[in-house]
């Protein structure tokens, strides 16, 4: 297996106020569950010192198919439906390939 991602995703969420410490704790549990899923090379949870406000969950894939088999199980789905009240508005993603 290449040890190489293909793929690069980058979810910027905007947490309601209050509510940062609740979505960066389910990210990180996605996160969590992104590591042990096949074809993921890592996933984290960070900071922008752009966007402070902004918690984004970084993760890197084999493939865009890893990726999307990844996000249709329900450890992920039930995660993502667990913060969507919140957030300020659904979270922008950003996916980035290799060229």
């Amino acid at each position: 297996m290449n040890d190489h991602a293909s793929v690069v995703r980058v979810a910027r969420h905007v947490p309601a106020a209050g509510r940062r410490d609740e979505v960066a704790g389910v990210l990180k549990s996605a996160a969590e569950a992104a590591r042990d899923a096949s074809g993921c090379f890592g996933a984290q949870v960070a900071s922008s010192d752009r966007e402070p406000d902004q918690v984004v969950l970084i993760s890197r894939w084999e493939s865009s198919e890893a990726m999307q088999k990844f996000h249709s199980q329900p450890e992920f789905t039930s995660l993502q439906r667990t913060i969507e009240g919140s957030l300020e508005g659904a979270p922008a993603v950003e996916m980035f390939t290799t060229a």
